[in-house]
């Protein structure tokens, strides 16, 4: 049966399972899909993470269905691991949707940083399923049972093709948005593929040379990957929290944007940060002294729509000031001429002649 929505097409499909007493059963699931196109900013992170969603719910039905049919302790661990996934992934929708809303009173910067934090709880979580997988693992280890591994070969093959199909589509919306949180979403969901494909070689071999340890010990192996990839990206989170400056490669952007414009005849007090997806930027740029207050204005707001089209999601403020005017201050205030004359002074920046 197929239900198409707004964006996205729903299949709902059942499909038998016999568990491990003989008793033959079915399990209904839900498919989605893998494609969000036409979207806009917003909407394009929220239906890729409906999509994550939607394939937790769907992982989990089959997992669990798998391995209470196969008696394979992995594959039910993994199972109820992907139940937590659901969690997650609803929090990830919830935060984008609250990361989105607009500046107000009492965040006057915007909610950006929701993105951020609630992807520490993601990484929490990640950890939190790691561990689960090896004190399982270790607990079959010393209790070896023989599972069916048929079953649990086609549901884990089953789950690591849908993770692979998802996670890439998450990263691909990540990467594109910048955002955090969907990238920490991508990460878990890779977690997940590798801890599939633990699971996987662990039965095989289990089957081959009819050693039931195998099964734990491929299962808590593979999570190493997971481990590598979590501490990767928890760098990434932690930084915007810090409010560390933005990547070198963005930050020359904005001084080439600026250096290019003729009417801009120096700068300095570039600072840079981000929150969440959003980038944010303020600077103090030096025109010609004879500007009216008018002109110097909407040159500034020139020069930050063209900032704003060079870095897409910056939010910059740009403070104009006489450039003579200025040079005279800081040669009054801090007697650095010759800093100034090399362009050290405090950051300064200016055109060349």
């Amino acid at each position: 049966m197929v239900y198409v929505g707004a964006n996205l097409v729903f299949a709902l499909k059942q499909f038998p399972v016999t568990n491990a007493l003989g008793i033959q059963t079915s399990v209904e699931v839900i498919i989605v899909p893998v494609t969000t196109r036409g979207l806009s900013h917003t909407s394009e992170q929220e239906a890729v993470a409906k999509l994550s969603l939607g394939a937790n719910v769907f992982l989990v039905t089959i997992k669990i269905a798998a391995g209470l049919a196969s008696g394979s302790l992995s594959v039910l661990a993994e199972g109820i691991q992907s139940f937590l996934d659901i969690f997650a992934s609803a929090a990830i929708l919830w935060t984008l949707r609250a990361a989105s809303a607009p500046p107000d009173t009492d965040h006057p910067y915007g909610h950006g940083k929701f993105e951020n934090v609630v992807s520490l709880g993601q990484m929490v979580l990640i950890f939190a399923s790691i561990i689960g997988i090896w004190a399982a693992s270790w607990q079959r280890f010393n209790h070896p049972i023989m599972p069916r591994v048929d079953w649990g070969i086609a549901a884990i093959m089953l789950s690591g093709a849908i993770n692979l199909a998802v996670s890439a589509r998450v990263a691909h919306i990540a990467k594109k948005h910048n955002s955090t949180a969907l990238a920490a979403e991508a990460v878990h969901l890779r977690g997940d593929l590798w801890s599939c494909v633990g699971i996987l070689l662990g039965l095989v071999a289990t089957h081959i040379f009819q050693e039931p340890r195998l099964d734990p010990v491929f299962a808590a192996g593979m999570t190493l990957f997971a481990v590598a990839n979590a501490i990767h990206l928890l760098r990434d989170i932690i930084r915007p929290l810090v409010d560390e400056s933005l990547p070198d490669g963005e930050e020359t952007c904005i001084r080439e944007v600026l250096l290019r414009d003729p009417r801009v005849l120096g700068f300095h007090k570039l600072r840079t940060r981000q929150a969440g997806s959003q980038k944010l930027a303020d600077v103090h740029i030096l025109l010609d002294d004879d500007l009216s207050f008018r002109d110097a204005h909407r040159i500034g707001e020139e020069v930050e729509e063209a900032l704003r089209a060079a870095l897409p999601n910056l939010d910059i403020m740009v403070h104009a000031e006489p450039f003579y005017e200025e040079i005279a201050h800081q040669r009054e205030r801090h007697q650095r001429d010759s800093e100034w004359e090399r362009g050290e002074l405090g950051g300064w920046e200016k055109r060349s002649s």
